[in-house]
């Protein structure tokens, strides 16, 4: 872990925190984002104002029980890392990992390195990558049932309403991002996420894609406002009577709903054709 731009003591601590609150058996590097931030003010020019580096990483987490609320775990981790350290978990148990590996799991076995290693108390016994023409249609299969869900969504989100209600219409945005963002998932990592929560699967999707950068908020309060309303598009649907957005707001994010799908497809379609060239490759002996 000597290369990757994050302090010892910061992931010392992580792993502490992490092993505080569960049984550990081993935990993994996937990625890292790295912001600094400083402060300064007018009336305390005196005062020194040291940057301040917050991290965002991405760890698939192997533990000896089950963890109920996956995203309750990452908030306290991020509570108890002084809000420095965003903490965006892949969560398996050992038993599942064990059977997993034995049948022969490609995402695991690109992750489960020694040089991805955070904390492990022994080695599991990892396989190479399995290539086979099956493989390819399972995850072409995958592909185009998420796709055709997310483009349903879509197009559902703009039908004629007799009784128009944009909290309903981010819901169904919200859900055709989620459902692109899993479509991508699998044919980038052949991976199916048990946690859906736009930000979590766009965070995760963004350590291969460009497509997320539509989406994530940029400088003006529009887009911070549209961002949150996708993210918590569910919470609205079932708590709130009146909506925050306005119906510009809703013509805004499915403009950028239209032009995710549209990455989304362009760099799906892109990776297949190397999959089925990989998958339908001759074996070797």
């Amino acid at each position: 872990m000597e290369n990757y731009p994050i302090p010892k003591k910061v992931t010392g601590k992580l792993i502490k925190v992490i092993q505080s609150m569960v049984t550990v058996h081993s935990i993994y590097f996937i990625g890292v984002q790295k912001e600094s931030f400083s402060s300064q003010y007018v009336l305390d020019t005196n005062e020194e104002c040291p940057e301040r580096d917050l991290y965002a990483i991405t760890l698939l987490i192997i533990s000896e029980e089950y963890i109920a609320q996956p995203k309750e775990f990452m908030n306290e981790v991020f509570t108890k890392m002084d809000q420095r350290v965003k903490l965006y978990s892949i969560l398996y148990t050992l038993n599942d990992v064990r059977y997993r590996l034995n049948a022969g799991d490609n995402f695991l076995s690109r992750f489960l390195l020694p040089e991805n290693t955070f904390f492990c108390s022994h080695r599991l016994l990892v396989f190479g990558y399995c290539h086979h023409p099956k493989i390819y249609d399972i995850i072409h299969q995958e592909w185009e049932l998420r796709m055709n869900r997310a483009c349903y969504f879509e197009d559902k989100a703009y039908v004629c309403d007799s009784v128009p209600d944009q909290n309903a219409k981010m819901l169904l945005l919200s859900q055709a991002l989620q459902q692109a963002c899993a479509a991508l998932l699998y044919v980038f990592w052949n991976w199916k996420p048990s946690h859906y929560d736009l930000s979590y699967l766009l965070n995760l999707c963004s350590h291969f894609s460009q497509s997320p950068k539509i989406l994530f908020p940029k400088k003006s309060f529009r887009s911070y406002k549209v961002y949150h309303a996708l993210c918590h598009a569910q919470y609205n649907v079932n708590f709130k009577s009146a909506s925050d957005v306005s119906l510009e707001g809703t013509y805004y994010a499915h403009d950028l709903c239209r032009r995710f799908l549209d990455k989304v497809k362009r760099e799906g379609t892109k990776k297949l054709q190397e999959l089925e060239q990989l998958h339908h490759k001759p074996e070797t002996i």
